[in-house]
């Protein structure tokens, strides 16, 4: 037989025993009715005792929200029992037991209003527990005119304004975890909602049903039945479903509305503490004094760890910006800049020439042979090449303010801001010198080992605001042709008579 079933068929028992009971012993019908009214919840409770361990750590404090809202929901009618049957405390007495009763939707609330596991901070966690127990607190002072276990009588309250109370309460509670749910992404998560949506409709329901009829009757009688009804409901739908169950996620609109009301919630809870607080000063001004003072410590101190959190949080995206800004711009082989970085800062020193009339010098610097090289020794072989070649001439370089960058396949490429040919000229000898003393091998008719040919091309001040940088890139490119056709292993310089551009430099 399905599982389901088998919970109808117990839930349908129960309510049943519960009638039979009733109509068994009509003048002990409160001895009667009590240990169904204590067992039902009891019952919802160990589901969700089961559920919360069931499921995986990141889901399981709604749960237990859920646990301890059923918990003093069982204390309240427990204690209530005890008054009803040993009177032992007057009536006109506000004792725990009305105080349990008034908690009950304290942690229903928090888990309604709980956030995502992934944006939860324990602290503000409990900091909500504490402000919604005080707001609830000042709430129950506020309704009922006493404050809870001070041995005071209640004031006269009528009993439309009581079940007007806590149908608000309720129908509160049901609107809330409605909202919830409408926004709560498709994931593990939103089966608590579903749950805690279906059981609060249900409660408040049977809650208005039920408070109505007592409000006019005295006494308990087989209306006494249906308060099991969404307890027994809750147990059945903690075991319906298996407790881990992933679904795609929800469209995205759904997600800034779902954030805006778990950043809300919060200040609701400050903002109603604040208005509780106000309104009791009159008659209890220290508990009003208390309830200002919790307010205000709380909303400092959410607001300070917000603040240090969005200045960390900060700083870290605009490290992984500058992280990655350096990851774009440099060759992840060689580890000096790649070509994008050398056209941005060939662009930035152009202006600079133009402004300054100092001059700006360019070298494009060839691996001879180097596909000789791969054929031989293999790839690998080739990329070790490439990165000891870039690492000696990133030390050729004389000073901070000039970039290497690798420019295509094995060439590279530099920029010298501020230097004349013959400063262009020098570095590019200590270049050549350098790949030499690597001595990588690579036999070829220029000899044993590695060498490379420099194209050199330099705008000088007179023009340095002519052409562009098309011009002085393509101009050091044909200084490299020419060295490669001169016998390669060389230094050639940009002769402003060969070039055929459209303009100088």
């Amino acid at each position: 037989m399905p599982t389901s079933i088998r919970l109808v068929l117990f839930a349908l028992c129960f309510i049943g025993a519960h009638a039979l009971c009733l109509l068994m012993f009509p003048s002990r019908s409160t001895l009667a009715s009590y240990p169904f009214l204590i067992v039902a919840p009891s019952l919802a409770l160990a589901a969700c005792c089961w559920r919360a361990r069931a499921e995986v750590r990141a889901l399981r404090m709604p749960w237990v929200l859920l646990g301890v809202g059923l918990f003093l929901w069982i204390l309240g009618v427990a204690l209530s029992a005890w008054e009803d049957i040993f009177q032992q405390i007057p009536e006109s007495i506000a004792w725990f037991s009305d105080f349990s009763y008034f908690l009950y939707a304290v942690p229903i609330l928090l888990a309604i209003a709980s956030v995502s596991n992934g944006q939860r901070i324990l602290f503000f966690v409990w900091m909500d527990g504490i402000q919604a127990v005080v707001t609830a607190y000042l709430a129950y002072i506020t309704i009922f005119s006493v404050v809870p276990f001070s041995g005071h009588a209640l004031a006269p309250i009528s009993a439309s304004v009581l079940v007007l109370t806590y149908d608000v309460e309720n129908g509160l509670l049901a609107v809330a975890a409605t909202l919830r749910l409408l926004v709560q992404p498709r994931n593990a998560g939103r089966r608590f909602y579903e749950i805690l949506c279906g059981y609060l409709w249900v409660y408040a329901l049977v809650a208005a049903v039920y408070n109505h009829w007592a409000a006019v009757s005295d006494g308990h009688a087989l209306m006494d039945v249906i308060v099991d009804i969404p307890f027994l409901l809750l147990s059945a739908a903690c075991f319906t479903r298996p407790a881990n169950t992933v679904d795609a996620d929800t469209a995205d609109w759904k997600r800034p509305l779902a954030v805006i009301i778990e950043n809300v919630s919060p200040i609701v809870y400050t903002l109603a503490l604040l208005a509780l607080s106000i309104v009791l000063m009159r008659e209890h001004f220290y508990v009003g004094t208390v309830g200002i003072f919790t307010a205000l410590v709380v909303y400092t101190i959410r607001t300070t760890t917000l603040q240090s959190r969005l200045v960390r949080t900060q700083q870290a995206l605009s490290d992984a910006r500058d992280r990655l800004e350096k990851i774009a711009l440099t060759d992840a082989l060689t580890n000096v800049a790649n070509r994008r970085c050398f056209d941005q800062t060939l662009a930035l020193e152009w202006s600079r020439a133009a402004r300054t009339q100092h001059p700006l010098g360019v070298l494009l610097i060839d691996i001879d042979h180097f596909k000789k090289l791969n054929d031989r020794y293999g790839h690998p072989a080739g990329d070790k090449c490439l990165v000891a070649v870039a690492a000696a001439l990133q030390v050729a370089l004389p000073r901070g303010g000039d970039l290497l960058a690798r420019y295509g396949g094995e060439e590279f490429a530099a920029i010298l801001p501020a230097t004349d040919e013959d400063g262009a000229r020098r570095v590019a000898a200590k270049m050549l010198s350098a790949v030499q003393a690597l001595r990588i091998r690579n036999e070829t008719p220029l000899g044993d080992h590695v060498t490379v040919s420099i194209g050199v091309a330099v705008a000088v001040s007179e023009s340095a605001g002519v052409g562009s940088t098309h011009q002085i890139v393509e101009a050091a490119d044909q200084a490299l042709y020419r060295a490669k056709g001169a016998g390669r292993n060389r230094i050639e310089a940009f002769v402003p008579r060969d070039y055929q551009g459209s303009g100088s430099i």
